[in-house]
């Protein structure tokens, strides 16, 4: 039996979706303009930033400034960062050629703590009436084949973030009822976690109709259950160095591609 088989996989059913409450965290993806885009055609990207994945309106990060990376991989492993060409718009310098890319995003990791007053970036060292206090880092990658996509070799080597989802699967050899598989790394090493799913127009509720846990390996696999844009999220924390700056580390990963 496949191993991915034995991993601890649920589907869950939504009868009911409720609304997404406000203190929960924002996340980051990234929006492709076409995921199986044209030899020769531009790449364009936005950043995705918070609740509702592929919002047609808003959860659009708008402050480059915010950014620590953000750029393209081409078939060869070659990567080339991405120019802003408007207020939220990126693109590349290069056109497509054939193949499979990967596109990654990292947001700047700060802190982010909570007072009596509200959000401050910066560690709690020194205020008053901290009610809790993070280290946040976030990142996501996005999965383009260009033209019948090609050599997926590059995909599965990891990029190097504190939380990373690495592709094991190649979308473009995928049919709904596939399974995507990958691994989970936590500062490069394997990781067992919770990982939630999606896919663009399932629900506005910010709703996950599909849920498993990686297994020791780091290694996990969704089951594709309608075609479109699929997101894998994670969420992993762990106890902060120092206790007097911070409580904890909290790093979000995700990873969105296309199934036809």
């Amino acid at each position: 039996m496949n191993k991915f088989v034995k991993l601890s996989c649920t589907i869950t059913v939504f009868l009911l979706v409720c609304a997404v409450s406000f203190a929960q965290a924002h996340y980051l993806w990234l929006n492709v303009d076409d995921h199986r885009p044209r030899v020769k055609s531009i790449p364009m990207f936005s950043v995705g930033w918070g609740h509702h994945f592929y919002s047609p309106v808003g959860d659009i990060l708008t402050r480059p400034e915010l950014l620590e990376t953000l750029q393209l991989i081409d078939p060869a492993g070659k990567s080339s960062e991405l120019t802003l060409v408007d207020g939220f718009k990126y693109q590349a310098h290069q056109r497509y050629s054939a193949g499979t890319y990967l596109a990654t995003v990292a947001i700047k990791e700060r802190f982010s703590t909570k007072t009596d007053k509200g959000y401050l970036s910066q560690p709690k060292t020194g205020l008053t009436n901290v009610l809790s206090s993070r280290y946040l880092g976030m990142y996501g990658k996005a999965i383009i084949n260009v033209g019948t996509g090609g050599d997926s070799t590059s995909l599965s080597q990891p990029v190097g973030t504190s939380l990373e989802l690495v592709p094991l699967s190649n979308p473009a050899d995928l049919r709904v009822g596939d399974s995507f598989r990958f691994r989970l790394l936590y500062q490069g090493q394997p990781l067992a976690e919770e990982i939630k799913a999606t896919y663009a127009g399932f629900s506005p509720h910010n709703a996950w109709p599909y849920t498993c846990r990686t297994n020791r390996e780091g290694e996990g696999a969704i089951r594709i259950l309608a075609p479109g844009i699929w997101v894998i999220k994670v969420n992993h924390r762990a106890p902060y160095k120092n206790s007097e700056e911070a409580d904890e580390y909290s790093y979000t990963a995700t990873l969105n591609f296309e199934i036809r």
